[in-house]
């Protein structure tokens, strides 16, 4: 029988506790691959907590893919790869130390404590960030990077990245590579542009358009108010440098480790106006002699975006549990840009043994890299966001990826990348001449509406707001005379799930979208979505269900509609 000492003060709640415990002795092993665990009930009067207790934390586990669900077995542990011990390397160069993955158990805290040790732990990095530094070359020759040594998640040996400046007239190879390559692919992409019907939409679940109402402008403009009164007009006129101002990046990182439990110091931090901004630097930081990966079927602007920078790019399969590793491993790139915690347009939530093979994958050969877009990880429905890639890489092989305009609306161009410290360093040195493309208005906006707290209270009740919308939506649809040919896939881990009608064909498939749409309901097939030669047949008869637009008074309209198309 598990036996673990919970404790009811001061450490979080009894679930997160035991859902701690058992991840971690999976994770170790001690648990071993297969076996089974308690009834919920006989772990539950073992421990003294209640049912629901266990319940929780196992849902949660599950979710994660920790553990698995038999019917009328029970629950037993998954089998978690063990990742090889890797080193910490610059960009192409060949690994040599020998770093074991950070577990998850160390990636996450206890629901309700402070994540990554809160503000001690991030002091202690900054700290150990700041008292490994020199001028900024190190002891390097010139455009190399050093050969860098990870002993923790919260401290590692680099140079200071802060006091780093483009002062070298000869650039680094990765960044020489970035004028070299390809010719940009000018070929047409579907699925990221509709044609706006002739009357206002009742609803549009392609998630091509913003909702109205959303944005906090009350909260936003006192922000912008303050700003001004408080800060100097040299201030607001100063540049920022190339990775944005420092105070901002700082609210990043708080807000990181509080919501995603990654511990990072905001000098790996570079924010940008938008993701797209923010591809191009990666292009130019990694070089265009690269193939970029990207998951099929997947976000066919990012696709377009990539060749548009000239690169080499390679859709990748999804099979059930993310990037087919098979088809990552024959795609011959070096890179790959993933969504693991809700996969565009799929919905997919890569479990935890795929993530370990993920990152197994970025180490066989030096030089590979995983570029985690994390979307819309502010708002999952259910249970704790899953951990990041970042927060379990020990070998800075992710680089995170993420913006604020699923949260704040599309319009609100501000993102932000996340680097591993030899390739914050390299940024530092090999692009320090760009200039940040966000207005230090903006930054200094943002920074205070995320540290006076506001950012959260907006994300917290634009979630409250989108769990309604879809319960709402869920149920008009299972009411629908067409409720017995619909399934509902993904449906808690982020703003849009997936709509599956049985037994549609391509025809019906195209039927439907004209029809809803003639009624002013826009659907997106997920087939739009594919980005290799022909669709996967097992996309036919899934759409793309992005309700987070959608108004609250409009969703039963809409349901009727897709139920009377549907039927």
């Amino acid at each position: 029988m598990l036996t673990y000492e919970l404790r009811r003060e001061g450490a979080g709640t009894l679930q997160g506790q035991l859902y701690a415990f058992i991840r971690a002795d999976v994770e170790s092993g001690v648990i071993a691959a297969g076996e089974r665990l308690p009834s919920r009930r006989a772990l539950a009067r073992h421990l003294g907590v209640s049912v629901i207790t266990v319940e929780g934390a196992y849902g949660q586990l599950v979710a994660e893919g920790y553990l698995e669900s038999r019917e009328r077995r029970g629950f037993f542990a998954a089998d978690i790869p063990r990742a090889p011990a890797y080193g910490v390397v610059g960009v192409g160069a060949q690994c040599s130390s020998g770093v074991p993955v950070k577990p998850l158990s160390d990636a996450v805290p206890a629901a309700g404590s402070t994540a990554g040790g809160g503000a001690n732990a991030s002091a202690a990095r900054s700290a150990s960030l700041e008292a490994h530094g020199g001028s900024g070359s190190g002891g390097a020759k010139k455009g190399k990077n050093t050969l860098l040594t990870c002993t923790d998640g919260a401290s590692r040996a680099i140079s200071s990245i802060e006091n780093i400046t483009f002062s070298s007239p000869a650039p680094s190879r990765a960044f020489a590579a970035g004028f070299s390559g390809p010719a940009p692919s000018r070929g047409p992409e579907a699925g990221f542009s509709s044609p706006a019907p002739s009357r206002e939409l009742v609803a549009d679940f392609s998630g091509a358009t913003a909702g109205e109402g959303l944005f906090p402008y009350a909260a936003w403009a006192r922000t912008i108010r303050r700003v001004l009164a408080d800060e100097s007009e040299r201030t607001l006129l100063a540049a920022s440098g190339p990775r944005g101002s420092l105070a901002l990046r700082r609210a990043i990182a708080d807000h990181l480790r509080g919501f995603r439990g990654m511990v990072v110091d905001p000098a790996q931090i570079v924010v940008g106006a938008g993701a797209q901004a923010l591809y191009h630097l990666l292009v130019l930081l990694l070089g265009r002699s690269r193939r970029f990966a990207v998951e099929d079927p997947g976000y066919p602007r990012l696709a377009a975006t990539y060749r548009a920078e000239g690169v080499s790019v390679a859709p990748v399969a999804l099979d059930a549990e993310g990037p087919s590793l098979s088809a990552l491993r024959a795609s011959g790139a070096s890179v790959l840009h993933c969504m693991p915690s809700h996969q565009f347009p799929t919905g997919l939530v890569t479990p935890a043994p795929r993530r370990y093979e993920l990152l197994a994958w970025a180490v066989e050969e030096p030089g590979r890299y995983l570029v985690e877009d994390d979307y819309d990880c502010e708002f999952r429905m259910a249970g704790r966001p899953l951990p990041s890639l970042q927060s379990i890489d020990g070998a800075e092989r992710v680089i995170y990826l993420n913006t604020f305009t699923k949260s704040l609306g599309a319009a609100f161009r501000i993102g932000y990348m996340v680097l591993p410290p030899h390739l914050a360093r390299a940024f530092a040195r090999d692009l320090g001449f760009h200039a940040c493309t966000v207005g230090a208005l903006e930054q200094a906006a943002l920074a205070r509406f995320i540290e006076s707290g506001d950012y959260e209270r907006h994300v917290n009740r634009t979630r409250a707001r989108s769990r309604r919308v879809r319960d709402a939506l869920l149920d008009a649809l299972r009411a629908t005379p067409a409720a017995d040919r619909l399934a509902f896939e993904h449906v808690d881990a982020g703003l849009h799930f997936v709509l599956h009608v049985r037994g549609m064909d391509a025809r019906g498939q195209e039927d439907l979208v004209a029809r809803a749409l003639s009624r002013s309901v826009r659907m997106a097939p997920l087939a739009s979505y594919a980005l290799g030669s022909a669709a996967d047949p097992s996309l036919t008869g899934r759409f793309l269900m992005a309700y987070g637009s959608v108004q609250e008074q409009n969703v039963a309209a809409a349901a009727r509609v897709i139920g009377d198309e549907c039927g």
